[in-house]
C-alpha cells in the first residue's frame, strides 16, 4: 500500500528524514543542525581557548563569553 502523503525526506509533511542515519526531525533547521553535529567530522575550534564545537553556531554562541 502506498502512502500518498509521504514527503520527499520523511513520512509526513511535517517530518524530514536524515539520509545518512534515518533520524526523523520536524523541520529543516533541526535537520541541518543534526547533520552538522552527528555527521560532520570537521569541528569548529575557538581560537582563544581551543575548545572544539560540533557546529559553527555553537562556536558563535561560545565566543560571546570566551575571554
Amino acid at each position: 500500500m502506498t502512502d500518498f502523503n509521504m514527503g520527499l525526506f520523511g513520512s509526513s509533511k511535517n517530518e524530514l528524514k536524515c539520509k545518512k542515519c534515518g533520524t526523523v526531525l520536524t523541520d529543516s533547521d533541526r535537520l541541518k543542525k543534526h547533520q552538522e553535529k552527528a555527521h560532520n567530522k570537521k569541528n569548529e575550534k575557538c581560537r582563544v581557548c581551543g575548545t572544539e564545537f560540533g557546529t559553527s553556531d555553537d562556536l558563535r554562541k561560545h565566543k560571546k563569553n570566551c575571554k
